[in-house]
């Protein structure tokens, strides 16, 4: 059975190596041609701004690809009359099943760990791109650390424990600004930062100025202050955004974090749940894809086949959209909202394999 295994796999992993890049082709050509329709940057700037992108096109173009080459594998098989020719030889579907989710449950934790450890990279290193070289903002720098957020734009350097974009309030601000020759002249620390009307809103902290004539800073102690900054709450948003380039591990410390400050973590927990239920999305694909492949006789050829690929996924993702929307609301909690979905699609594709064993 070693041969046949070998065999079979191999169709599998051509058909799914050729789903996946043609998939990652057609999406990166279209996010490519998009952007340069729509943004005033130079092509070759968009265009490896784009290929930065590629590792994350190349997860989410997984699942698809994984149906594609369950039901382009199976059914060539089935057209060929070699799938008829493997069941009389004594192997059973169930055998087949578990070569395929065999298979894919590899492909599943390559998955994860290109999550987990190659994406949060990339995501960095194209946001870097982006400000420094495509906005021309060499100044701008935004990091996620373990306890904080350090964000620098201009001649000032913003370390803050929590920006909660709902409120827009900021927990634990500390604003260091510089003079033309990168020397420390003030120090502005507060416990929590809000914005009004008139700008930002100072509440409980200290001003420490520093002079080069006095070797003693003078810090004074406030209540309330006014901050007169050009930044506003929609600058602070792309702290939202680079929560995309942490790890889970540093996601989940960043929740507990978020948690203990009093801010909602709902979409947050949402985004950690979904990162690993993405991986084993194409597992869920695998199941869907058999048992409308291993009829007797197949018609349609591989029009059908896409088509049919074409439908399952839109009603896949339309269904883990709505799952992820409901778990952000708080209508669903956000485990079950992450992996509800993949339960739904795994347990009707289970129930229709189960009538054909």
């Amino acid at each position: 059975m070693k041969t046949l295994d070998r065999y079979i796999a191999g169709v599998f992993i051509r058909n799914f190596l050729v789903a996946l890049g043609s998939l990652a082709t057609i999406f990166l050509f279209q996010a490519i041609i998009g952007e340069t329709l729509d943004q005033p940057y130079p092509a070759e700037q968009i265009i490896y701004h784009n290929f930065l992108d590629l590792p994350r096109i190349l997860v989410q173009m997984a699942p698809p690809a994984v149906l594609l080459a369950t039901v382009l594998s199976l059914a060539g098989l089935a057209r060929t009359n070699e799938l008829t020719a493997i069941f009389s030889i004594g192997v059973s579907l169930r055998r087949l099943v578990l070569l395929l989710i065999t298979l894919v449950f590899m492909i599943s934790c390559m998955i994860l760990v290109l999550e987990d450890r190659i994406l949060p990279l990339m995501y960095k290193k194209r946001t870097n791109y982006h400000w420094h070289v495509m906005r021309n903002r060499p100044d701008f720098f935004l990091d996620i650390k373990q306890d904080k957020i350090w964000y620098r734009s201009k001649n000032l350097i913003y370390n803050l424990r929590l920006f909660d974009q709902n409120t827009k309030t900021i927990h634990g601000m500390a604003v260091y600004s510089f003079d033309e020759d990168f020397n420390l002249v003030e120090v502005v620390e507060a416990e929590r930062a809000e914005f009004t009307k008139t700008g930002w809103k100072l509440r409980t902290g200290t001003v420490t100025v520093f002079s080069q004539e006095d070797p003693f800073p003078l810090t004074q102690k406030f209540k309330e202050k006014e901050l007169v900054i050009t930044e506003t709450p929609k600058d602070f948003q792309e702290i939202e955004k680079e929560v995309e380039g942490l790890r889970l591990k540093e996601l989940y410390r960043y929740i507990e974090r978020t948690g203990q400050a009093g801010a909602d973590t709902k979409s947050y927990l949402v985004k950690f749940h979904s990162k690993i239920s993405l991986a084993f999305i194409p597992i869920v694909m695998c199941f869907l894809g058999i048992p409308f492949s291993i009829k007797s006789r197949r018609e349609g050829g591989m029009a059908k086949d896409l088509g049919l690929c074409l439908a399952v996924t839109f009603f896949y993702w339309l269904f883990y959209s709505i799952g992820l929307s409901l778990g952000t609301n708080g209508a669903l909690p956000p485990w079950l909202a992450a992996w509800l979905p993949s339960l739904i699609f795994a347990a009707a594709a289970a129930a229709l394999i189960a009538r054909r064993t």
